[in-house]
């Protein structure tokens, strides 16, 4: 190794180098807390399913679970058609129950049957959308990514409900050889959206009540008692405070923080890149690189503030922190630095947080000592008093 890269090396291993003598442990590498239970031992035997965010919004209180199961078996290609029942060996002469045109398979049956899709077009008129036939997937895919919690549920049990519809009119024409109109389903549809639009736990705004009466849904409309103003508050003399931040974008982590002092003046900001971390590492190294800094300035009393409740319990329990940092940790236990510790929501930490576009910009760690211009407004919000709002 050249010489200038061994400097390199040594410089950066070298805060997590133990000052005093630690005792050896035995840690299991696999876990958060560096100890190996029946409950780790078995994960790592059996690591878990792969996680699928759709199956976090269709089991909700207000959907019938007979329902949401139905859907859950058409996402995974279970549903009893007749395409695949005669995998299983059933030999069935198959055909649509609803246009007589084709076998009945599932993407036929609830996404590209006239039947079906003249539904689909009509829900997607009453949700102000187009709804995405593609797969069964992409029906979802019309939730709107910015929207009121209840009016979210409503294009969920919107989706849902019609899904069971199409299934148990299908049953209907094979089972009951009653007749299934379109106009019984559309009925039986808004019926169903409209209580479990009821039952919903969601909020929504004034904007919304449009839709909500499209459906005759009853609005649950947030009051003002729920929504939280957050204040950022300076620390008394002669304590300093630090706000901090961690994030995880494409698989890089990074992390900041930002010093100011009795006044609210500005005093300094610390940004560094930490490559591949997760983000309680990185809300947890920002807390350690606050601290060194701390040090280095010659100050003794710091209010350390952070949106992160999981990492601020490493004051509590410090076998919370990572195995990687634990030598770091220590280290900056013992500068002698005073130190205290606080939560704060999102909303009131914006400095800290609007410095990640450069923490995921640059490729190491980097001091400021002027403030950045897209900070202004943030910083001034908060040093004169201005609330942030938090609605839930």
């Amino acid at each position: 190794m050249p010489p200038t890269l061994l400097v390199n090396e040594v410089t950066t291993r070298l805060p997590s180098i133990p000052r005093v003598p630690l005792p050896d442990t035995l840690v299991w590498a696999h876990s958060t807390d560096d100890t190996l239970s029946s409950k780790n031992a078995l994960a790592f035997l059996k690591p878990p399913a792969t996680h699928m965010p759709w199956a976090d919004l269709i089991w909700m209180g207000c959907i019938p679970p007979s329902h949401s199961f139905t859907f859950w078996r058409l996402m995974h290609i279970k549903m009893p058609t007749d395409e695949n029942l005669r995998t299983q060996g059933c030999i069935i002469v198959s055909a649509c129950c609803f246009c007589l045109n084709t076998d009945e398979t599932s993407d036929h049956l609830f996404l590209r049957c006239p039947f079906a899709m003249e539904l689909w077009t009509w829900l997607g008129g009453k949700l102000n959308c187009v709804i995405d036939c593609a797969s069964t997937l992409s029906l979802l895919s019309c939730i709107p990514t910015r929207c009121s919690s209840q009016i979210a549920d409503i294009y969920v049990v919107a989706v849902i409900h019609t899904v069971h519809t199409i299934w148990l009119s299908r049953n209907t024409i094979r089972f009951s050889s009653n007749a299934a109109t379109v106009h019984s389903a559309k009925v039986r549809i808004h019926s169903l959206v409209a209580i479990s639009g009821k039952a919903s736990m969601g909020k929504c705004l004034h904007t919304d009540s449009a839709l909500l009466d499209s459906f005759a849904v009853l609005a649950h409309y947030r009051t003002v008692k729920e929504i939280i103003h957050v204040i950022w508050k300076a620390p008394t003399s002669p304590w300093l405070k630090v706000n901090t931040d961690g994030s995880v974008l494409d698989g890089h982590a990074a992390c900041r923080g930002l010093f100011r002092d009795s006044r609210g003046t500005f005093l300094g900001a610390f940004v560094c890149n930490i490559s591949s971390a997760s983000v309680f590492h990185s809300e947890v190294l920002a807390f350690i690189l606050a601290i060194e800094h701390v040090a280095h300035h010659g100050w003794r009393n710091v209010w350390l503030e952070s949106d992160s409740n999981s990492a601020l319990l490493i004051f509590w329990n410090p076998s919370l922190v990572p195995l990687l940092l634990r030598n770091r940790w220590h280290n900056a236990c013992i500068l002698g630095i005073q130190i205290i510790s606080s939560h704060i929501f999102r909303e009131g930490n914006c400095c800290a947080d609007r410095l990640a576009n450069m923490g995921h910009a640059i490729l190491s760690s980097i001091w400021l000592d002027t403030l950045l211009m897209e900070l202004h407004l943030d910083f001034f919000r908060d040093r004169v008093g201005l609330p942030n709002y938090r609605f839930p």
